[in-house]
């Protein structure tokens, strides 16, 4: 089964403005991991976690991508998955339920929650 998981990226929403941009940096990369470790916790209970996440990548190897090119990726793989895991809140992750909400999706917050498959 296929679970996408969601979560808070830039920490925009929860953090001063007056940020640095390498704190920025930092706490982008320390809310991927957090997500890449949850992925790995869904892996192993039988899921094919999707990290929207580290569609980042792209950006390293394209240079030029906006903000918009990084969601429609995400969006496309979230159409196909069969659950969403939610890690923390935010405004694209309020999107993302919306879109989960639509197509009937299952929605976990809680490892807890998140029944075994079988692979």
């Amino acid at each position: 089964m296929r679970i996408y998981v969601a979560g808070q990226l830039s920490n925009r929403e929860t953090q001063p403005d007056d940020r640095s941009p390498s704190t920025v940096v930092i706490d982008y990369i320390k809310n991927v991991h957090v997500m890449c470790k949850v992925a790995k916790m869904l892996q192993t209970r039988g899921y094919a976690p999707y990290v929207p996440a580290l569609d980042f990548l792209m950006g390293v190897v394209n240079g030029n991508l906006g903000e918009e090119d990084y969601r429609g990726v995400g969006i496309e793989f979230l159409k196909v998955c069969d659950a969403v895991f939610v890690i923390s809140m935010s405004s694209g992750v309020i999107r993302e339920l919306e879109i989960a909400k639509e197509l009937g999706l299952p929605v976990y917050y809680t490892l807890a929650e998140v029944p075994n498959v079988s692979v």
